[in-house]
């Protein structure tokens, strides 16, 4: 086995060939996934085409009475820009989040083949492969995808023991403009300020936050001081006045009033709760982002001893890493499952914000891992990865798709094989019946449980044998021939970082991505849907918007919408009175009075089909005429995109 590693590591090129394959390969797909993923993220079609009004100067980012601008001027400005100089459309928004994602990828490649070599290069590269979610997020037009380039770029300048001035201002540069695109990220830019004066001295820290400082001043000095109704948000109450003035008295509603997780036991069994929805969305993160949180799990369980580590920057680095992952899984965990910043299940997508930095872990740490556990090391370890492991995979609800097409019907033939009635415990071999019946009828068990529930719970019994037979036994099988040092707990992670990852969220494993996969080509159907209603309504036309994608708009450039409405509901007022109306447009939000008014001011009004049916009464009533409809602009989901004019 040495032999063979030691042969490999001697071909220098191997490992820049398995990493371009692997780019190829994911080129691929996500440029498929660009032509043919359903824009059910809102998110997307919002920030492309608020930015592209901003980008031609129909409207300013966060002016008043115009659209909601609630994230950082960047995430909507560049987008924006790429659609004034390119031509607006769906094809310009999805072919540059297509280019961003090879850019992302490429700086990945290139910090990983800094802090552990060319086969870590390949690595990450591979595991981007191998991962359609994430794939998905960063074939759309999202800011993840902008947010990971500046990231990544911004480690590929930091990495190393000893950086130049230039290296680091640079790599300030670039968190300031991740922070600028979205202010999630400003712990890791407050982190990595930290880690410049620890590691490189305070003359360079101090250059380096000066000019943070000034980048970040200068991007909002074109956006003041308007800017202040989004960064109030930020803001405690009471701290400045002049603030005040620029803070919205509504907010996003994403959960009832009241809402909390305690007492637990007002919602503790209750599936159709908000809270239990909350807790599935947690499961769900781990469940997309299985690698980064075994990897950051394994290093804090494995983080090697204090003359285990080679040098001070290799140390330095890691408590940079694992502190920001922790400290960004934790703000984002409290804001997603809280329900201030979206209603639970955005969370597996914040987790791709810094992804990164958990799998920068390994790299950098695993080579120095203790190979030696204690007992309760050991312990602490299988708990943690059997929790991780089997919770989110069960209760997350992705399963291999070969579980259910081979288990799942041979497991229906076997529950309904004939068999002889039983009764006053006597055999009827005349009279027949199934075996679930058997069941029923002796422990009260409901055909549902015996054929729809019972056989997931064969896949705990799956992945308890995996992490506590399976696992240990291969060690020890292997151990006996190879001398493995006592790696047990090492081995174990990382071989759930391969093939535990795979049994999740992945192609192997699971091929499909939650997002609809469309048979036809997305962009396409989009103009083809575009140009009808082009034909139907003159330009110019002030519309009245009820789709939840805003991405035909880029196709209908000339029209005239009321922007609070790009938001569809996320910014709905649900309680309001008619003399707070001026207010709730000024601040970009919209409620019952202003929809009512501008439905009766709109020349067109545009209903998805799934909706038209409460439309119906006021149509039937003379108030509304249809005057036209379209094809689905999604063939995916056609109830959700056909339209009626």
């Amino acid at each position: 086995m040495k032999r063979i590693r030691l042969k490999i590591e001697q071909v220098a090129w191997l490992p820049f060939v398995v990493a371009g394959l692997g780019g190829v390969i994911y080129a691929l797909k996500t440029w498929k996934m660009a032509h043919s993923l359903a824009t059910m993220i809102l998110d997307e079609s919002m920030y492309i085409y608020k930015g592209y009004l901003f980008a031609i100067g129909k409207y300013a980012p966060y002016q008043d009475y115009g659209p909601l601008t609630n994230h950082m001027p960047l995430s909507f400005m560049i987008p924006g820009y790429i659609q004034a100089w390119f031509g607006p459309g769906m094809e310009t928004a999805r072919v540059f989040a297509f280019l961003v994602g090879l850019v992302m990828l490429v700086g990945m490649w290139l910090a990983f083949t800094r802090a552990g070599g060319r086969w870590w290069g390949a690595v990450v590269v591979w595991i981007f492969v191998f991962t359609p979610a994430w794939q998905e997020v960063y074939s759309q037009g999202l800011t993840q995808g902008l947010v990971n380039v500046f990231i990544a770029w911004a480690f590929v300048l930091l990495l190393g023991e000893e950086r130049r001035n230039w290296q680091l201002i640079g790599a300030a540069i670039l968190m300031v403009l991740a922070v600028m695109t979205r202010v999630n990220t400003l712990p890791i830019l407050g982190l990595m300020i930290l880690y410049i004066y620890w590691q490189h001295g305070w003359k360079k820290g101090l250059t380096a936050t000066l000019v943070a400082a000034l980048v970040g001043v200068v991007i909002l000095s074109f956006f003041w001081p308007d800017v202040l109704k989004f960064v109030s948000g930020w803001i405690p109450e009471g701290w400045f006045e002049y603030v005040e003035l620029y803070r919205s008295p509504w907010q996003q509603q994403h959960v009832p009033e009241g809402f909390a997780y305690l007492p637990l036991n007002a919602w503790v069994g209750d599936t159709t709760s908000e809270q239990f929805k909350g807790i599935l969305a947690f499961l769900e993160s781990i469940n997309f982002n299985f690698i980064p949180y075994l990897a950051v799990v394994g290093s804090l369980i494995c983080w090697p001893r204090k003359q285990d580590w080679p040098n001070q920057y290799r140390f330095r680095l890691s408590v940079l890493l694992v502190v920001g992952w922790l400290l960004m899984a934790m703000m984002h965990i409290w804001v997603a499952l809280s329900g201030r910043s979206c209603h639970f299940f955005c969370l597996a997508g914040y987790y791709t914000f810094f992804d990164f930095l958990g799998l920068l872990l390994l790299p950098v740490t695993m080579a120095y891992w203790r190979t030696h556990q204690t007992v309760w090391r050991q312990i602490l370890a299988f708990v943690l990865l059997f929790g991780v492991v089997a919770s989110t995979l069960y209760s997350a609800g992705y399963r291999p798709q070969w579980f259910y097409r081979i288990f799942f019907y041979n497991w229906y033939k076997f529950m309904t094989t004939p068999i002889p009635r039983i009764s006053g415990g006597r055999v009827i071999w005349e009279e027949t019946g199934y075996l679930y019946g058997l069941f029923e009828s002796k422990l009260k068990l409901s055909y549902a449980f015996l054929i729809e529930e019972l056989p997931l719970y064969f896949y705990w019994i799956l992945i308890i044998l995996l992490v506590f037979a399976i696992t240990p036994l291969l060690y020890h099988l292997i151990d006996r021939r190879y001398d493995l040092g006592g790696r047990l707990v090492m081995i174990t992670f990382a071989l759930f970082m391969g093939t535990g990852a795979l049994m999740g969220y992945s192609d192997v494993f699971y091929g499909e991505t939650p997002n609809l996969i469309c048979a036809d080509n997305v962009i396409e159907t989009h103009e083809k849907v575009a140009g009808e209603l082009k034909e139907i309504i003159p330009e110019g036309s002030l519309l009245h918007w009820n789709l939840t994608s805003n991405m035909l708009l880029l196709n209908l450039p000339q029209m005239e919408i009321f922007p609070p409405q790009l938001n569809t509901n996320f910014n709905y007022v649900k309680q309001s009175r008619p003399e707070e109306r001026d207010q709730i447009y000024r601040f970009g939000y919209w409620d019952q009075y202003l929809d009512d008014e501008w439905a009766r001011e709109a020349d067109y009004l545009l209903v998805p089909g799934q909706t038209i049916a409460n439309w119906q009464p006021r149509i039937d009533a003379g108030e509304f005429r249809v005057v036209g409809s379209t094809a689905p602009y999604e063939t995916c989901r056609p109830s959700d995109t056909t339209i009626t004019v």
